[in-house]
């Protein structure tokens, strides 16, 4: 088997000082005691290699495609599947990628039922796209993406064009842009950014204990790497919302209180994502939201060896993010007047400001 293959499973949310939550036949049947079910949210790499595998694939396939673990934990009790990975695919991945999936469900998942409230991805077969452009989202889309979109996007720029200012200050720009265009600050992309404009030398970088250095690495592959043009900037943005999506929208969801009728009872959802990126589920690990006030998107724990004690930037940045946080803690923050609106002038905004630094 491959290093780092088989599927995992992530908890987005999870107590203070609670060690991270494994997904286990026992966890789903004592979520199903608490009158709440385990729904698995597939990610996008979980459902290609469901495309890996042929017609007659035995159990063998499977777990050659990393996929074993879902399937056992699939017959181990009453769960719920959704496949919200389909939702990054561009129109002409969709069709394989729903019957790779309804494939899988019907081989390895007997007696599985469909939701018949369940929605579906509206697509164009016909469609030869072969990426999703963010500006051909629908209104909701560009919504629910809009933020982590932009906060992507202007980290990108920020590099390009600061790119002889000092980190410090890169990251000043980076918060007070984010309040300037929306108003709306997420604790994870807050994070994410700190990593982004953090400069090291080579010498630096091989000193440094080895669980920043992955982590450091980890996200400079799935949020921060810069990218030579502004197509590329683009679609690497867009990846990354899909990932910071798949983390907080399982929050949002349980946030909510949405549930679901199996033969008439109702049962609350307790989501989790699937996924077979390992750099995700080693970042969620580190990077994650904590129960606050009976919510679970309001507070986010993040990792802090000792050993970032030894560098000035990560007490600057620190205390510049919390103050600014405290500070706005006291006022009444308006996020939701025309939002789609300011999601599209932030968007044309930057990825203008970033097409400049191509030329």
């Amino acid at each position: 088997m491959k290093e780092n293959w088989d599927i995992l499973f992530i908890k987005p949310c999870r107590n203070p000082n609670e060690n991270p939550r494994q997904l286990t036949p026992e966890y789903i049947k004592s979520a199903l005691f608490n009158n709440k079910i385990v729904q698995i949210n597939l990610d996008n790499c979980s459902i290609q290699r469901m495309e890996m595998l042929s017609g007659s694939a035995s159990l063998k396939e499977v777990n050659d495609v990393g996929l074993l673990p879902l399937v056992n934990l699939l017959n181990s009790g009453l769960v719920t599947l959704s496949a919200i990975g389909i939702n990054e695919m561009p129109d002409c991945r969709v069709t394989k990628a729903k019957e790779a999936y309804e494939l899988f469900c019907k081989k390895f998942w007997p007696g599985h039922k469909d939701d018949q409230l369940a929605t579906q991805r509206i697509y164009d077969k016909d469609s030869i796209q072969q990426k999703i452009k963010f500006s051909d989202l629908d209104d909701g889309s560009r919504t629910v993406y809009g933020a982590p979109y932009i906060s992507i996007l202007l980290i990108q720029k920020i590099k390009l064009k600061y790119n002889n200012c000092s980190p410090e200050k890169q990251f000043e720009f980076y918060i007070y842009g984010v309040i300037n265009l929306l108003n709306i600050i997420s604790g994870f992309e807050l994070e994410i950014a700190k990593y982004a404009f953090w400069k090291l030398s080579n010498k630096e970088i091989n000193q440094l204990p080895e669980s920043i250095k992955k982590r450091r690495k980890d996200i400079k592959e799935n949020f921060t790497k810069s990218k030579s043009t502004l197509n590329k900037c683009q679609e690497f943005a867009f990846d990354a919302a899909m990932d910071i999506h798949w983390l907080s929208s399982a929050n949002f969801a349980e946030d909510l209180g949405l549930s679901i009728n199996i033969n008439g009872k109702t049962l609350q959802l307790d989501n989790w994502v699937g996924t077979n990126d390992y750099k995700l589920y080693r970042i969620s690990l580190d990077i994650h939201s904590v129960y606050f006030q009976e919510s679970k998107s309001k507070l986010l724990a993040v990792t802090r060896e000792k050993y970032l004690d030894n560098f000035s930037y990560w007490k600057s940045v620190d205390d510049l993010s919390n103050r600014i946080l405290k500070d706005r803690l006291n006022q009444t923050i308006d996020t939701n007047n025309n939002l789609t609106t300011k999601i599209d002038f932030a968007i044309s905004y930057i990825e203008n400001e970033l097409s400049k630094q191509f030329i």
